[in-house]
């Protein structure tokens, strides 16, 4: 009886759930807070993702927001924001990435969780707030509509107050199954030195943080010491499971020359385990250096972390060289040892050849544990259409038999005309089988003129927009960033932008948890701030990223 009970229960709150989407989408198509709308429509298919489904964007003069539908994983998933101005404060109704920044967070800021409810945020020149009721969620991004699944009610409070231009207090407080209360202090006594100190408690595990950054041309250094229970979190959520600093945390760099930097480090992790069960530590111990000199570039770096008793080291050295500005040669040399295990070696040859800046050959080269990959590719860009091509003989160790595949990889981007564009693009899965994903979007718009004259709406004006690209300087798409808490997405060409009404400046991270493209990656440089400007004024960032050095 019970059972059926909490089955009922549950049956109940999903139906209520698809309901306020259905509402969301329902207001969205046609309410009139603005005269004119303008629509974002998407929607597809993937393989890779196992997902299909689509989604609804729209932006208008005093509100915007997105309703997305679809099947991940045999699952329908549903997901409906809207975010409106009114009287100075910001006010959320649905799903919101909800950032979850300590100012003691000298070594990552990236911490965020996703929640479904309603959100305000208000801000003065000396006072932040931030409030939000609901539930904590599991967020599912992909790259044709985003959804959530609810998980636990939660209510959260954030406040940062600036008692002097020096000197400002914080306070983090959320009540759900769990609690969490941290509050602490930033002071700033010059522009290149930054202190912190935070305490409380997180998910009912005591936390203690210190941090100082200073940042001079020259030198940067960077060290914190934190104390945490074992099963510490900010909060309690599925997803995503973020690994804390822990312990003693340093990092020196040293820029003595234009053509030479070096850096050490010794770092400690905390990764938190499923459920509430006791995490994972992990040391990590880090140098390495680049330098440049007769047209050549030179890397090298050296690891060794240790987890579970058990010690890994990593060995990556590079070479380099460009050749009239249009051949760019690398050469990477890969070496990998663990206790008790075999050691790895790998040779990457990489070179690139640009014909022209619309046309380039790639060809690579990969030798590891005896089996040699050839890869053959290139890119092709153009106003209507963007290529990219890549003939590779892949080895699947996963296939029984012949384990060498040729296999025929292809980015395409078709833009045929007005606002209509089409996407596709495979991916070979380590067990050999070709992936594929498939998407089209447009724009649409709907103008309502008043009784007395039209009224006209602009899409606002200020953007934030910019490239990802990696150490080469090749584009990377699929990859995430969050702006002011929204998340965007690097297409084909590596490209994102985001609009604002005004020109007030915008908390940027890379959120490396949610790139859509397999592997790891570390972020290289990447601003943490930036100001919105006008569309055609354009001042684009690039943010520079890597596949992480696997230790």
């Amino acid at each position: 009886m019970k059972s059926r009970n909490r089955a009922s229960i549950a049956h109940t709150i999903r139906r209520r759930v698809l309901l306020a989407h259905v509402l969301v989408l329902v207001f969205l198509t046609t309410g009139q807070i603005a005269w004119t709308q303008v629509f974002q429509v998407g929607g597809g298919s993937s393989s890779l993702f196992q997902a299909s489904g689509g989604s609804v964007q729209v932006q208008a003069q005093n509100y915007q927001g997105w309703f997305g539908i679809g099947s991940l994983g045999g699952h329908l998933r549903l997901g409906a924001s809207l975010r409106e101005q009114w009287r100075g404060s910001t006010f959320t109704f649905g799903d919101e990435i909800i950032p979850f920044h300590l100012p003691s967070d000298v070594f990552e800021d990236g911490h965020y969780f996703t929640g479904r409810g309603v959100g305000i945020s208000y801000s003065r020149e000396r006072l932040s707030l931030f409030g939000f009721g609901g539930v904590t969620a599991t967020g599912f991004n992909v790259p044709l509509f985003r959804a959530a699944s609810a998980e636990n009610g939660a209510g959260a409070l954030f406040m940062d107050f600036k008692l002097s231009p020096k000197l400002r207090l914080f306070s983090r407080d959320i009540i759900s199954n769990r609690q969490t209360t941290i509050n602490g202090a930033e002071w700033k006594p010059w522009a290149w030195l930054k202190t912190s100190l935070a305490g409380g408690v997180g998910a009912n595990q005591g936390y203690f943080a210190s941090g100082v950054s200073a940042e001079r041309p020259w030198i940067t250094v960077k060290g914190a010491y934190i104390a945490a229970g074992d099963r510490f979190r900010r909060v309690v959520v599925e997803t995503p499971l973020n690994s804390e600093p822990d312990r003693e945390n340093i990092m020196v760099t040293l820029r003595p020359r234009p053509f030479f930097d070096f850096t050490a480090g010794h770092l400690n992790f905390l990764g938190p385990a499923p459920g509430m069960q006791p995490g994972i530590r992990a040391t990590v111990d880090e140098v390495s250096a680049n330098a440049s000199g007769a047209g050549f570039r030179f890397g090298a770096s050296l690891y060794k972390s240790y987890v579970n008793g058990t010690s890994t080291e990593g060995n990556l050295f590079s070479v380099g060289r460009d050749f009239a500005g249009r051949v760019q040669a690398n050469v990477y040399l890969l070496h990998s040892t663990s206790r008790g295990l075999p050691s790895s070696t790998s040779v990457l040859p990489m070179v690139r050849e640009v014909i022209s800046p619309r046309f380039s050959l790639l060809q690579t080269v990969n030798h590891s544990a005896g089996h040699t990959s050839v890869s053959f590719g290139g890119d092709f860009l153009s106003n209507f259409i963007s290529i990219g091509v890549q003939y590779q003989t892949v080895y699947s160790p996963f296939q029984t038999g012949n384990p060498f595949r040729q296999v025929l990889l292809l980015n395409l981007r078709f833009h045929p005309f007005g606002n209509f564009s089409v996407n596709a693009s495979s991916y070979v899965a380590p067990d050999g089988s070709v992936k594929y994903t498939t998407s089209g979007q447009t724009f649409l718009y709907r103008d309502q003129p008043t009784q007395n004259a039209p009224q006209r709406f602009g899409i606002p004006s200020y953007i934030v927009s910019g490239r990802v690209v990696d150490e080469d300087g090749s584009p990377v798409s699929g990859a995430a960033l969050r702006i002011d808490g929204e998340l965007a997405f690097t297409n084909s060409d590596g490209a994102f932008f985001v609009r604002r009404k005004k020109a007030r400046p915008c908390h940027l991270e890379v959120a490396l948890a949610d790139f859509l493209v397999p592997g790891a990656f570390d972020v290289v440089s990447a601003p943490t701030e930036v100001v919105p400007t006008k569309q055609e004024t354009g001042n684009a960032i690039v943010i520079t990223i890597r596949h992480k050095k696997a230790p």
